[in-house]
């Protein structure tokens, strides 16, 4: 099963030190480091813009798809650091990998809680007006920006935990961004404000499916490697 996650990254896999190189263990490189880079200066700028847009046109599928890509700053931000601290030789980059795409996991199930709770909200009292020209304009630019940033990081999505986080946050950005696009066009054309809610509530679901198996294989990660890793850490 191994070799096939190492077959984007043969040459590197070679060079990581006995007993690092277990499943989702090919070391970070420096391809890593950048393509997160760029993804974060990506989803920085448009977070930013589309909190503006949704707090202007109403919508709350925009919005919660805007307070996910602020959610995913934070969580790529989290991913480049320990992509640069695995790089530079941190010893328990395993560990750092698996920590990383845990807490990337719990952010993401939180983003759903909260949109799941307020898509019922807007089930119970559909909102009146909703500006769907900026939202569907705002969702397309996001779809394409999210789609570029998926495409950037599938190469090394195999790679670690880490990385797959990463990668899974962008997949979930780019569909929620295509949700609220179908969304606002619903709304344009036929005056269906429910649809807003109904998207919301499939992103919550499409966050949370992405989401839990990440926690899972992280948790059972950290749980292999926590006994000789702490061991070192009290000795140290």
């Amino acid at each position: 099963m191994s070799t096939a996650h190492h077959h984007h990254h043969s040459s590197d896999s070679t060079s990581c030190s006995s007993g690092t190189c277990h499943h989702h263990g090919v070391p970070t490189t420096p391809e890593q480091v950048k393509s997160l880079r760029i993804a974060l200066v990506f989803v920085t700028c448009f977070s930013a813009a589309e909190l503006w847009v949704s707090l202007h046109s109403n919508s709350l599928s925009l919005l919660a798809d805007a307070g996910h890509m602020v959610c995913d700053v934070f969580a790529i931000a989290l991913s480049l650091w320990t992509a640069d601290q695995v790089s530079k030789g941190e010893p328990n980059g395993q560990r750092l990998n698996a920590i990383a795409a845990l807490v990337n996991g719990v952010l993401l199930l939180i983003v759903c809680s909260w949109l799941g709770w307020e898509a019922v909200g807007e089930f119970r009292f559909p909102p009146t007006e909703i500006l769907s020209q900026p939202v569907a304009i705002t969702a397309a630019v996001g779809l394409g920006i999210n789609g570029l940033n998926a495409y950037l990081l599938h190469a090394h999505a195999d790679d670690n935990l880490n990385m797959r986080g990463a990668f899974l946050h962008m997949v979930a950005d780019a569909s929620s961004c295509l949700g609220v696009l179908v969304g606002a066009v619903l709304i344009a054309k036929y005056q269906w404000y429910w649809a807003d809610g109904v998207v919301s509530s499939a992103i919550a679901l499409l966050i949370a499916s992405s989401a839990i198996p990440l926690i899972r294989q992280s948790w059972a990660t950290l749980k292999v490697d926590s006994s000789p890793a702490e061991q070192l850490a009290e000795e140290s």
